[in-house]
C-alpha cells in the first residue's frame, strides 16, 4: 500500500531454497502503513526474516536455524504497556518471533526492529502435538495464543514475560476477536463445536489436571492438616466390584449347567476363559445393573499427584451424597474424622428409600488412611452436612438435626 492509500502489487518474485510451509506478517505499527518484517518458515528447518520496505522489499535480513519443523510462525509485539490506539498513553514493546515446532516446542526469539536480526531465543515444551501458534489481544497489548496437546498463552503482564497454561479443554483452532460484549475474546474450535472465551486474571497461575475416577464424584472435601483431598463417587445403573465378580461367577455357573453332558468340557473351557477376561470399562462400556442399583465409594487422594492413598468401597445400593470433614469438641483438637451421608435401595421416579445412614470414619495423624468408627442408621437421605460449634449440622429429608459423637453410634441431640 503506498502513501496515497493505493493497494499495488510488486511484480518481483523471491524464490526460496526450500518449500515454505509458513508465515506470519507482524502488525502494522502506529502511523505506518505496513509492516517491516515478514517471517517465513521454511522445510529445511529454518526460518527467515524477509524485508517488506519499498526500499529493499523481499531481501532477506537474517535467518534462524530450527531443530525441527517450524508448525507456525507468530510475529508480534510484546513487552509494552498498550499501544496509543487502545486509548491510552501505552508504552512500546519489542518485536518477538513465535516458532511453533512440529515436535511440541515453542521458541520466543527477539526480533530487532532495525535491522531484523534474531537473538535471544527461549525454548519450552508444550506438548506431543505439533504447535499452532494464534496471535490474539489481552489488555491492550498482542499476545500470542499457542495450542497443542496442551493450550498455552504467552503474553506480557506487568513488564514480566508469562507462558501459562490455559485450564481449558484441547483447541484445534483458534483466532482473537473483538465485540461491544467481548471487546477481548477469543473465537475457537474444539473437536466439532464452536467456543468463545474471554480470559481473565492475567499473572495468576491457573492449571488443570485430569484425575479419572471410579465414578461420578458428588462432593470434595480437604483434610486441613495434610491438604488430602476426600471425595464420594456415586452412580446409578452400575454394580460394584463385588458385585461384578459375583456376577460373572453366576453367568460362568450357568453356562455350565445350561451345556448338555457331551458339551461340559467345552462349556467349562467357555466358562473359565469367560472369568479370566478382563475388558476395560472405558472401551467397551460398563454393565448396565438397571434402574434403583447404586455403587459408591469414599477415596482420598493426593492434592498434586493425583494418586489415590485409601479407597472404601460401599455396598450394593448404598448411594452417597453427602460429605464432611470435621473435629468433635468432646474429643479434642487433635483427631479428625470423615462423615458419609447415605442412602439404601434409592429409586428416583418416585423418589424413596428404605433409609439412610451416617458412616463415621476416623483419619490418621497423615491424613492417607480412614478407620471405619460406626454406622448410624437414618429414617431418611441426609442430603447436606457440614461442621457445627464442635457437633455436625445434618439436613435429613426436609429436618436440620445436630449430631454429636458417641461410642456405637451417632448421638442426635
Amino acid at each position: 500500500m503506498d502513501l496515497s492509500g493505493q493497494l499495488n502489487e510488486y511484480t518481483e518474485r523471491k524464490e526460496m531454497m526450500a518449500d515454505v510451509v509458513c508465515m506470519s506478517l507482524g502488525s502494522v505499527p502506529p502511523g505506518e502503513q505496513r509492516s517491516r518484517f515478514l517471517s517465513v518458515g521454511l522445510s529445511d528447518q529454518t526460518v527467515r526474516i524477509i524485508s517488506l520496505d519499498p526500499s529493499d522489499t523481499l531481501q532477506p535480513l537474517s535467518m534462524q536455524a530450527l531443530p525441527a519443523l517450524p508448525e507456525s510462525l507468530c510475529l508480534v509485539e510484546m513487552g509494552g504497556g498498550g499501544r496509543e490506539g487502545d486509548g491510552g498513553l501505552g508504552t512500546v514493546g519489542g518485536l518477538y518471533l513465535n516458532i511453533g515446532l512440529t515436535n511440541g516446542v515453542l521458541l520466543r526469539t527477539a526480533l530487532d526492529a532495525i535491522t531484523g536480526d534474531l537473538s535471544d531465543t527461549r525454548t519450552r515444551y508444550l506438548g506431543t502435538r505439533p504447535v499452532k501458534l494464534f496471535r490474539v489481544r489481552m489488555h491492550g497489548s498482542e499476545s500470542v495464543l499457542a495450542v497443542s496437546s496442551r493450550s498455552w498463552l504467552s503474553y506480557s503482564y506487568q513488564s514480566r514475560f508469562h507462558l501459562t497454561p490455559l485450564s481449558y479443554d484441547v483447541l484445534d483452532y483458534a483466532s482473537g476477536f473483538s465485540s461491544e460484549q467481548c471487546p477481548e475474546g477469543i473465537v475457537a474450535i474444539a473437536a466439532n463445536t464452536l467456543r468463545i472465551l474471554s480470559l481473565e486474571k492475567l499473572g495468576v497461575v491457573f492449571n488443570q489436571v485430569a484425575t479419572p475416577l471410579n465414578y461420578t464424584p458428588r462432593k470434595l472435601a480437604v483434610h486441613p492438616p495434610s491438604a488430602n483431598l476426600l471425595v464420594i463417587e456415586t452412580d446409578h445403573n452400575t454394580f460394584t466390584e463385588a458385585a461384578k465378580t459375583a456376577r460373572k461367577q453366576q453367568i460362568a455357573e450357568e453356562m455350565v449347567q445350561m451345556a448338555g453332558e457331551e458339551e461340559q468340557e467345552a462349556a467349562a473351557e467357555a466358562a473359565e476363559t469367560f472369568l479370566s477376561e478382563d475388558l476395560p470399562e472405558n472401551l467397551f462400556g460398563a454393565v448396565k445393573a438397571g434402574a434403583g442399583m447404586w455403587s459408591s465409594c469414599l477415596k482420598v487422594m493426593h492434592p498434586t499427584e493425583g494418586k489415590t492413598l485409601e479407597l472404601v468401597q460401599f455396598q450394593q445400593n448404598e448411594a452417597a451424597f453427602s460429605l464432611a470433614v470435621c473435629q468433635f469438641a468432646s474429643r479434642g483438637d487433635v483427631e479428625w474424622f470423615v462423615v458419609v451421608g447415605t442412602a439404601r435401595d434409592l429409586t428416583l421416579a418416585p423418589k424413596t428409600c428404605s433409609g439412610g445412614s451416617l458412616i463415621l470414619f476416623r483419619m490418621s495423624p497423615d491424613g492417607s488412611k480412614l478407620e471405619h468408627v460406626h454406622s448410624t442408621p437414618l429414617d431418611d437421605i441426609p442430603v447436606a452436612m457440614h461442621p457445627f460449634q464442635g457437633r455436625l449440622l445434618v439436613g435429613v429429608g426436609h429436618l436440620l438435626r445436630i449430631y454429636d459423637i458417641g461410642k456405637k453410634k451417632m448421638l442426635r441431640k
